[in-house]
């Protein structure tokens, strides 16, 4: 476990605060708002503690079960608000009981989704409702024990229905207590709304809590008024704070440097003997807002509702904390929370990173118009893995989202991440207003030469989100009847305008029509195959020098090796980084016709032209490695070339994974590494001109090869 670098006591001894998470909130990592909030009240020199109940329920009911719950899968149906509804709002909703043939059975006649969830899930989800009232009993006595003056909930993602639950209980059970709610499910009109049905929440913050928050807890604890406490809402200041039905959330942090490092101690002493601490990871912040969303907020996103305005932290305080982080707790992951990195900090922090790199490896979300070398710079520095905002291969479909990126910038950097290893996770969303079924059609026809990198790891149709432009502004951008998604309408005994204030998701249609089912459908099979498929296929070159070997196994091949030279080599190299035809004119020396090249190189399935662009599709090796699947496949196609096999080779699998990195080639006894292995066998082709073997014919120029290439034998390959 982590070195400890506090002095906070655990006992059962009065607080003046209490901070509390409940389910279904992230099981593996520490909450950092509420211990943010918890070290904003040092000044006041009160008795404070963060309780850590998904801990408690994680552990009752099983990690891995939690945070499938957690996770959302499926997505939107809500399931862990369901589970505590019915200790909030008692079981006289009928309604709420036909949640399963409705919602997860997907019965309901408005619930468009065809695949209902599985049986077995099903009935883990209703012994874990059975379990719900045992723990909320623990909960309460775990509360009332520790006699807070002040009981603060967070509400995030699938914990709304839960810490309700929980406030209701504590209230009735001890009415002096005071209970403040906040967090993303407390933004604005949710907030309001929040306060005006649920009696026994005392206040709620509306917003970023770290000024604010310090201030209402002191006027709660010498009596002073916090009626005028800007995004502080209560029942008697609802009235005064709404204007035109929007409430004013809390002033926002606008000098990052100004927030506590975080000290996650709490976490740590609840966790022992609860988590493997292999699997926690650390979240750690250096900015808030969007950069990008400032100048053109994405139609989609609902994330910082109220405080789009980017900041950050300098870059030598983001370092000191960074590094603090990870001396206290050195066993740790650790990963950036920030919605996107900010590009000032390839001037100092990544640099600094990459000289004095800490044991974890970090995780970034970023715009995909990185660079190249900005990539190796991060991966250098130890940020490893990242989510980019690609969400579309369509150059029209991205403009509606207003990405500021293009198709082939999605493509490059895909390109490039699979180069370079960088680990990446990305997703498809369409059904936007205005986009047409020849935008679908085009990306069908892309995707087919994309299948040998990463595949996307989720595709949905447009979900609407408060807070986006597209909820914000639905009649400009053609979206009508918006109203909250249906686990909502089985999850509150409310009336339908009641229900609207507070959700988060909703449903809506087109102003214009449009039959997204129609067109979406053949680009999703093709999404799914991508994935099913994307061990089997790849496509690499090896740079020897003279010549580019490019060596081709996906469905869409045409050959599975092709030999550029000279003038096709050069111009393929080029377009490593999308290049227009006139910018090809610019940068290279071709003796030959360019544009005839380009046309047959595109013909090929080598390059693709997208955005206007053309882009070189192969991954060079090096740190790219081919799976085991793809390296049989090699094997085949030397064979077929009659290519001879030394018979002593022999290829392992180790510890059944089935990845590149996991084997091993012996070569006349020597054991070595599968890059450098393939790097020696490959470059032992001795290719000429003039050799009586024809193997391949490009742009009119005969390639031959000599049947000298020692590799595996197929009797033993295993």
């Amino acid at each position: 476990m982590p070195q400890s670098h506090s002095s906070t006591q655990y006992n059962n001894a009065d607080l003046d605060v209490l901070l509390a998470t409940m389910p279904f909130g992230p099981l593996y990592q520490p909450s950092i708002g509420l211990t943010l909030l918890k070290d904003s009240l040092s000044p006041l020199n009160l008795q404070t503690e963060i309780l850590y109940l998904t801990l408690q329920f994680g552990n009752q009911i099983g990690p891995r079960l939690y945070n499938r719950i957690a996770a959302g899968r499926p997505y939107q149906d809500l399931v862990g608000e369901w589970l505590f509804r019915d200790d909030l709002f008692g079981e006289h909703n009928t309604r709420a009981w036909t949640y399963i043939d409705g919602i997860l059975r997907r019965k309901d006649p408005e619930d468009v989704r065809q695949i209902p969830v599985d049986e077995s899930y099903i009935s883990q989800l209703l012994s874990v409702k059975r379990q719900i009232p045992t723990f909320m009993d623990y909960a309460v006595q775990g509360i009332l024990e520790r006699n807070p003056k002040i009981l603060g909930l967070t509400s995030i993602f699938q914990q709304h229905i839960a810490s309700l639950a929980l406030a209701k209980r504590v209230k009735k059970a001890r009415s002096e207590i005071i209970i403040v709610m906040g967090g993303a499910n407390c933004e604005d009109v949710m907030g309001a709304e929040v306060v005006n049905q649920f009696p026994f929440i005392d206040y709620v913050v509306s917003g970023e809590g770290d000024i604010v928050f310090p201030q209402l807890v002191e006027s709660i604890l010498t009596g002073k008024s916090s009626y005028y406490l800007q995004g502080v809402l209560s029942k008697d200041n609802l009235a005064f704070k709404n204007i035109n039905g929007k409430f004013l959330s809390a002033p926002p942090v606008k000098e990052m440097d100004n927030l506590p490092p975080v000290n996650y101690d709490d976490f740590f002493h609840q966790a022992q003997d609860i988590l493997e601490p292999q699997k926690i990871s650390l979240p750690f912040e250096t900015s808030r807002g969007c950069w990008w969303g400032e100048k053109h907020h994405c139609t989609f996103c609902g994330l910082n509702g109220s405080t789009m305005d980017y900041r950050s932290k300098a870059q030598e305080r983001a370092l000191e904390e960074l590094y603090m982080l990870s001396n206290s707790y050195p066993e740790q992951s650790i990963f950036v929370v920030d919605n996107i990195l900010d590009m000032r900090y390839f001037k100092h922090f990544i640099p600094t990173l990459k000289q004095n790199r800490i044991p974890s490896e970090l995780f970034y979300e970023v715009k995909a118009n990185l660079r190249k070398e900005q990539l190796v710079e991060m991966i250098e520095a130890g940020i490893t893995r990242i989510q980019p905002g690609i969400e579309s291969l369509s150059d029209h479909v991205l403009d509606l989202m207003r990405k500021g990126v293009s198709a082939s910038q999605n493509i490059q950097l895909l390109k490039w991440c699979k180069e370079l290893g960088m680990e990446l996770s990305w997703n498809v969303i369409w059904g936007f207003p205005g986009e047409t079924p020849e935008d679908y059609v085009e990306m069908g026809e892309l995707i087919p030469l994309l299948t040998h990198l990463k595949p996307p790891v989720g595709t949905s149709q447009l979900r609407l989100d408060r807070f986006s432009p597209n909820y914000e502004e639905a009649t400009e951008f053609g979206i009508t009847d918006i109203r909250a998604t249906l686990p909502y309408q089985y999850i509150y005994p409310f009336e339908e305008s009641i229900v609207r204030n507070l959700a988060y998701h909703f449903t809506y249609e087109y102003e214009n029509e449009q039959d997204v089912r129609s067109y979406s459908q053949p680009i999703l099979r093709k999404l799914r195959q991508w994935r099913e498929n994307s061990e089997n296929t790849d496509m690499f070159s090896v740079d020897l020098g003279h010549i580019l070997l490019i060596w081709d196994f996906r469905p869409i091949a045409k050959s599975p090796l092709t030999i550029l030279r000279n003038s096709q080599k050069e111009l393929y190299e080029l377009c490593d980084k999308g290049q227009t035809r006139n910018s090809l004119i610019s940068k290279s020396s071709l003796e030959v016709n360019y544009e005839e090249l380009l046309d047959w190189l595109v013909e090929e399935n080598l390059i693709a032209y997208i955005s206007n662009r053309y882009i070189s599709l192969a991954v060079p090796l090096g740190v790219h490695t081919p799976t085991l699947n793809v390296l049989k496949k090699l094997r085949n196609c030397l064979l077929e070339l009659d290519i001879i096999i030394d018979t002593h080779t022999r290829l392992y699998q180790r510890e059944q994974k089935l990845t590149a990195d996991y084997f091993q080639i012996t070569l006349d006894g020597e054991v070595v590494v599968l890059q450098k292995a393939l790097e020696n066998l490959i470059s032992g082709l001795n290719l000429s001109e003039t050799q009586s073997e024809q193997i391949y014919t490009a742009g009119g120029i005969t390639f031959d090869a000599v049947n000298s290439l020692d590799l595996f034998n197929p009797d033993v390959v295993r």
